[in-house]
């Protein structure tokens, strides 16, 4: 790997860091900065742009049923694929919920970097079956 590449990662590596943080304590100024404005989430439960997304957290954060403050994420594996100002980050990650449940998932994720740094473009999430 390239000096400045390895630079890039290491970046990038800090960004989606606290960039899953933000998405766990339900910051969604956060996500507003890191996550351009055309971001896709696409999981099990289907395609949700950006407005439904901080809606549904918002939801759940009201309702008191978003995620306890202890949950968070790790990645088990990762891989990044880099062409010019774009990445492709795949692999496994773990979400631990708290402390008696945790489950994988397979991701890939495209982010751009531009004036305003790295962002989101999308996130594919899908279960790793048992």
């Amino acid at each position: 790997m390239q000096q400045g590449q390895q630079l890039n990662q290491e970046s990038l590596a800090q960004i989606r860091g606290d960039w899953y943080k933000a998405y766990f304590a339900a910051d969604l100024d956060y996500l507003l900065k890191v996550e351009a404005k055309g971001f896709t989430y696409i999981s099990v439960l289907g395609i949700e742009d950006t407005c439904q997304r901080y809606k549904l957290i918002q939801e759940r954060v009201d309702s008191d049923s978003w995620f306890p403050s202890e949950a968070h994420r790790e990645d088990l594996s990762a891989s990044y694929q880099f062409l010019g100002s774009h990445c492709y980050v795949t692999g496994e990650g773990r979400i631990h919920a708290n402390a008696n449940a945790a489950h994988n998932r397979y991701f890939s994720e495209v982010w751009s970097f531009g004036d305003s740094g790295w962002q989101i473009l999308s996130l594919h999430a899908s279960v790793v079956p048992a």
